[in-house]
């Protein structure tokens, strides 16, 4: 990362433009489920570290179209989440990185029901013959 795109992440970091970014991206999205601050500045700051990982890579860009690419990624990881009951990638770092700050805040999944079948019961006849020994006692002897 050159020296330019540092100075511009430590002032996108310091003015919240991040968070900002995601927030807008999950309106874009229409995601519905709100998220708390800290929730918000957590996906913000893993897009920071994946953006400043690409750069380190070499891939192509400056830090605040890296960050910006990110920022999509984890309101992508949002709504997939929040709206979807799919099963998350084992070998995915970024992935798993989301599913560890998902369930840190306890963001919502929808459930699937399966589909009704009707299962026949067997119900065994419930015995009562411990009551029939009990003999009724007049109150007060």
């Amino acid at each position: 990362m050159t020296w330019l795109d540092s100075g511009i992440r430590a002032l996108l970091l310091a003015q919240g433009t991040a968070a900002r970014w995601l927030r807008e991206e999950l309106n874009t999205l229409k995601v519905r489920i709100r998220l708390t601050d800290g929730c918000i500045e957590e996906l913000a700051r893993e897009a920071d570290h994946a953006a400043r990982r690409a750069a380190a890579a070499g891939n192509g860009g400056s830090y605040a179209e890296l960050l910006r690419a990110q920022i999509i990624v984890q309101a992508s990881w949002v709504r997939r989440w929040t709206t979807t009951d799919e099963k998350v990638p084992a070998g995915d770092p970024v992935a798993q990185a989301f599913v560890r700050i998902a369930h840190k805040y306890a963001l919502p999944r929808p459930w699937k029901l399966s589909e009704p079948v009707a299962v026949e019961v067997v119900r065994l006849r419930p015995s009562w013959s411990w009551a029939a020994d009990l003999s009724p006692q007049a109150a007060g002897h």
